[in-house]
């Protein structure tokens, strides 16, 4: 688990268990960011990981969402993880002035988003035909509704 120190204050980096409602914040923001479009738009064009981390890192940037999925795998040491002290410590590190910490921040951020996706769990949404108790399983960026009753494969 990696540890950061960002605006006088220590941090510990995501594990493997996360809450339901943290993967949730964190997939919602790194979607807003184009994280998964950068993702799907690799492999086609066989990136090497620096050059994945370089374009993951951009859509990043520019979505503006940095702070966000940030505070998402973060968790303030000592505290436990809550939508509402992700968005005050997303805050807290959009007003970061110090150059060091700024570094850390990105660094820490590309590496938190490779490491969710390349662990192989969270790498692909539920497909509209598994089997979800509800029919309503979370769908990829890619996934389309059936047009028919059958489906070809």
């Amino acid at each position: 688990m990696e540890e950061l120190t960002l605006a006088g204050r220590k941090f510990v980096g995501i594990s493997q268990s996360l809450t339901a409602n943290q993967d949730d914040y964190i997939i919602g923001h790194m979607r807003r960011a184009g994280v998964l479009d950068v993702l799907v738009a690799s492999k086609g064009k066989k990136f090497t990981q620096e050059q994945e981390a370089e374009e993951l890192l951009t859509a990043i940037l520019l979505s503006g969402r940095t702070q966000q999925i940030l505070a998402g795998c973060l968790t303030e040491e000592g505290k436990a993880w809550t939508r509402e002290e992700a968005d005050r410590n997303a805050t807290c590190f959009a007003a970061i002035t110090d150059e060091k910490e700024k570094a850390q921040m990105r660094t820490a951020i590309v590496g938190f988003v490779i490491g969710f996706f390349s662990s192989g769990e969270r790498s692909q949404e539920s497909s509209p035909k598994s089997s979800s108790p509800n029919g309503r399983g979370r769908r990829t960026k890619s996934a389309a509704q059936s047009t028919s009753g059958t489906s070809r494969n």
